[in-house]
């Protein structure tokens, strides 16, 4: 099955190099830097001072009778610079290293918190928060979305004949398989028992169609131990409707998918005017 997909966050976003590199390479640099601006700094300091009729011949002599300070003072500077950079960096180095586990820490945790220990999908509450954030976007666009309301067929059957661990099962592979047919930029998860969610971000009702049909294709032709029924709903971006709004009409076609004989996908309702049977090839 597909890894679950992981929005890109700000912390993923590219990095100048110089953030890249470690702080026991940084710090010792830019002491170096800073040790080597103190002998520069006094010669430029006395070079300010001299006569400037005479700067030329200053220079000259300055550089001639006072390398030996010039140099003890960089040499001296530079190494006391640079070692203590040396000693920050390590520390700080160790800090955002021990910040890094922990951030990965963090985010391995928020992923569990956001996923069906079952199915590895997304979970009832990242749905429904991201289809908000989903929505405000697609109205801000404005660009279309569309949502495919999926649940098995029979379920209660399965469970009663096979029990409740068989039934997991069938679970397990419902989402895998419709895992394999959904597009990359779409979020999938388990809503809760047998029923699945498909926000499917910049698809339109024709889009959304085929996701679908090719979903309930993918039952039939790998003899799957049952098939399911997918209501869809679909807004262009200019609809002034709530994320509630458009999950009832997914649900509605999906109860109608259902009188219809199960096995396929309707689309009808305000958004939409077809259903889309499917049947077992």
């Amino acid at each position: 099955m597909k890894t679950v997909r992981r929005r890109k966050s700000d912390l993923d976003e590219r990095r100048p190099f110089w953030r890249t590199l470690p702080h026991t390479y940084l710090y010792p640099a830019l002491g170096f830097a800073i040790g080597l601006c103190t002998p520069l700094g006094a010669f430029l300091m006395r070079y300010w001072l001299a006569n400037p009729l005479l700067k030329t011949l200053w220079i000259r002599y300055e550089l001639q009778y006072n390398f030996l300070f010039y140099a003890f003072m960089g040499i001296g500077t530079i190494l006391t610079f640079v070692l203590f950079g040396y000693v920050l960096g390590l520390r700080s180095e160790e800090q955002r290293v021990n910040n890094r586990i922990l951030r990965a820490r963090l985010d391995e945790l928020h992923l569990k918190s956001v996923t069906d220990g079952l199915t590895g999908t997304y979970t009832h509450g990242y749905l429904h928060e991201v289809l908000e954030l989903e929505m405000q976007r697609a109205l801000t666009g404005p660009a279309p979305l569309s949502l495919l309301l999926l649940d098995i067929d029979d379920f209660k059957k399965v469970n009663d004949l096979h029990g409740h661990l068989f039934g997991d099962r069938v679970i397990k592979e419902t989402a895998e398989t419709i895992a394999a047919c959904v597009r990359t930029d779409d979020i999938f998860g388990r809503l809760g028992g047998d029923e699945f969610l498909v926000i499917m971000p910049g698809a339109d009702h024709d889009t959304a169609a085929v996701v679908a049909k090719r979903i309930c294709t993918s039952f039939a032709k790998s003899n799957h131990m049952a098939t399911v029924s997918i209501g869809a709903a679909s807004l262009s971006g200019t609809e002034k409707v709530s994320p509630a709004d458009l999950l009832h009409r997914a649900d509605l076609n999906l109860y109608q998918a259902k009188r219809e004989g199960k096995n396929r996908v309707c689309a009808g309702g305000k958004v939409a005017s077809t259903a889309v049977p499917v049947k077992p090839s």
